[in-house]
Formats: C-alpha cells, structure tokens, sequence
C-alpha cells in the first residue's frame, strides 16, 4: 500500500512532508473493505476540493473561498483517509498562493477605486444643494458598499476620511433644516402673536370695519411665509375674527377717523423717533410706540409701505442703541472718564458690526449656493433683509460715534 498501511488490526496513514503517520482506525469485515472504506473518504476529500476550485473559477468574488482553502490545507494532518496527502497539501498551497495574488491586486484596485470616489466625495459634500448632493452621495456610498477592502495599511485612512466627509455633510445639511425650522417657527409664533392682539382689537369694538380690517389685512401681508397647512389653519381662524368683526361693527354705528388723520398720527410717532434716534441713549418704550403704530389705523399701501420701511429703519436704531447702552454698563468700569466711556462705546459697536459682518457674509454664501424648498426662498429673503438692516444700522450709528468723537 502506498499511502498507508495495516498492522495488528490497526489502519495507518503514512507520513508526508513534516506531518508524522497516523492511526486512522481499525479493521472491520475485511482488510481490503477496511482500506476501500478510507481511500473513497480520501475521494470525498478531491470531490470537494475539485468543488472549491470550480466555484474559484466560475464565480467573481474569488477571495472569500481563501479561507475555505486554508482550513481545507490545515485539516489534513488529521484527516482519517487514505491518499496521496502530499500532492493535495501542494495543490491547496497552490491554490492559496493564487487568491492570495488575487486577493492583493483586487485590493490594490479597490483602493483606486475607493480614492476616485474620495475625491469625488469631497466635491460633492462641500455642496449647499442639499437635495442634488444627497442623492449624489448616496450613489457614492452604494459604490462605496460594493468595493472590496483595501490592503490594511490604507484602510484606516481611506474609510476614516470617507466616514468624515458624509458625516461633516449630513451634520451641515441637518443644521441648516434644524435652522429653516427655525425660522418656520418664529414665523409661526408671529401669526399667533398677530391673531392675539386681533382679537383684543376686535374685543374692544370697532364699528369701522372697513379700517379695521384693511390694517389687519395689511398686518397679515408683512407676517411672510409659512409652511402651507399652518397658513391655511391660521388664515381660517383669521378669516373668522373678520366675520366677528364685521358683525360687531354692523351693531356699533360708529364713525370713522379720515385716512389723512391716520397719516398724521403715524407721522407723529415717525417724528418722535426721529428726534430720539439722534440721541446715543434715547429712552423709550419701544414696545409701546409699536404697538401706537398698530393702532394707527388704515393708510393707503404705497403710503403705508414707505411709512412702515421709515419706522423699522428707526425702531431698529433706537433699538441698536439701547442694547449697545446696557452693553457699556455692564462693560465699563466704575472710574472711567467720559471720554474713555466713548471710547469703549466705539470698540463694542466694532465687535457687534464685525459679528454680524460675519453672520451676513456666511449667510448671503449659503443662499446662492442651495436650492430651498418652494415656499421658503421668501422667508429666507427676509432673513437676508434683516441681517443686512442689521448691518447697516449699526454703520449708522457708528459714523454717529466717529462724528462726535471729532468734534469733541
């Protein structure tokens, strides 16, 4: 026998290579059905590596039959069969050698195809058009998927930065919805607020409907954009405090003030503020004269659009300046002259200008460069209104301050 022999009963396999002869088991029936018995497990063994190897060659993701290979190799110093071990042990090396070839050129490849879909990943995720660069990294993380590893020296790297660009994109693109909800809200909160003093101006009686309900009409108009289902539910409520108001005036009789009167009482208030806009620290309840100007009744839309942009213009730099006042209490020393008090005005001005400097810059760039769902370009256009109103106000007040400072 040339792979084994039969002594005392017994059944060995002889040795092959480093791996010593080993008893593989005992005679049953006959020596020659005892030794058939161990030549067809023997067969069984080729039937099966024959079976890897075909499916080696026929299939295209050749490396995950390596380890079936390995164990198969490491298995037969213990095998109990018969057989030419040595020339199996050779031919599984072999085919080791081979997918471990394979396994180091498919890896070499995926790493260029994992730094092509880096760069690209990179360019895509620096975007602002969220929608267009969503689905754009989602094609890529799908390739991504499908590539193989990469030799473990660049796997660290490579999958740490592709997991550091989608996550810094996803982050950005998720604070920027966070912040348009934002803003969804505050706009929400405004059409509450608006339906509120609505209803306290319907509460105390009105006969002149017809005023009336062109300044909350006109109120209605600047509140700005909301999502669709939150303006049609409160447009319904608005439209029902109209119907209450319109019944209530019926039973009132009372006259009506003159548009021309309504002009005049706004252009009041409009002096007032301009005459306390020339003061460093005007005092003034702003939240009262706002509320004047509410009540001030109809004034026809060119009008009352000029008026309104004057009052906002005004409200806003009396505004800048009381806080810029509280500002300086808090940051002033107790034995500071008046001069150095001005001094310290100026240099807080030049930190809240440069803030806000920043804040439009950085907004004004992210407004170019996404698309916004249909309904919010208006909302943020206001935004973009209100941080540049911001701005210059507070280059308003701050040519004030140098003005004086010359002069003193």
């Amino acid at each position: 026998m040339d792979y084994g022999y039969i002594k005392n009963g017994k059944v060995y396999r002889n040795a092959f290579l480093d791996f010593p002869e080993k008893e593989i088991g005992t005679v049953k029936d006959s020596e020659e059905a005892t030794m058939q018995y161990f030549t067809d497990r023997f067969q069984g063994l080729l039937n099966e590596i024959t079976e890897v190897q075909h499916k080696i060659e026929s299939q295209s993701n050749k490396g995950s039959f390596l380890m079936k290979v390995i164990n198969l190799k490491e298995s037969l110093p213990t095998m109990d069969a018969m057989g030419d071990f040595e020339s199996v042990h050779n031919k599984l090396v072999e085919i080791e050698s081979e997918l471990n070839t394979y396994i180091d050129q498919n890896r070499h490849k995926n790493l260029q195809i994992k730094t092509a879909l880096l760069e690209e990943l990179k360019s895509v995720a620096s975007s602002h058009e969220w929608k267009s660069a969503t689905e754009a990294i989602k094609e890529i993380q799908q390739k991504w998927i499908k590539t193989g590893a990469v030799d473990s020296e660049h796997k660290d790297r490579i999958e740490g930065e592709y997991k550091q660009l989608t996550n810094q994109f996803f982050e950005r693109k998720s604070a920027f919805y966070a912040e348009i909800e934002k803003m969804m809200q505050e706009k929400e909160a405004d059409y509450e607020e608006f339906l509120k003093k609505a209803r306290e101006k319907i509460s105390k009686g009105n006969s002149n409907f017809k005023t009336l309900k062109a300044d909350l009409m006109s109120e209605w108009k600047e509140l700005g954009k909301i999502k669709h289902e939150k303006h049609a539910a409160f447009w319904d409520e608005f439209q029902r405090l109209l119907k209450s108001a319109m019944r209530s005036s019926k039973s009132a009789g009372q006259g009506k003030a003159s548009v021309e009167e309504n002009i005049k009482r706004r252009q009041e208030i409009l002096d007032k503020l301009s005459a306390l806009s020339e003061s460093l620290e005007p005092k003034i309840n702003l939240n009262q004269v706002r509320k004047e100007w509410k009540m001030a009744g109809f004034v026809p839309k060119q009008k009352n659009y000029e008026m309104n942009e004057t009052f906002h213009r005004l409200t806003s730099l009396i505004s800048e300046k009381i806080f810029l006042g509280q500002l300086l209490q808090k940051k002033a020393r107790k034995d500071m002259s008046e001069q150095d008090l001005e001094k310290l005005r100026i240099r807080l001005l030049y930190d809240l200008l440069n803030r806000d400097v920043a804040e439009l810059k950085t907004f004004e760039e992210n407004v170019e460069k996404f698309n916004t769902a249909k309904g919010l370009d208006h909302l943020l256009d206001q935004k973009l209104f209100q941080q540049k109103r911001k701005v210059e106000v507070k280059k308003e007040i701050l040519n004030q301050l140098k003005g004086l400072q010359n002069s003193n």
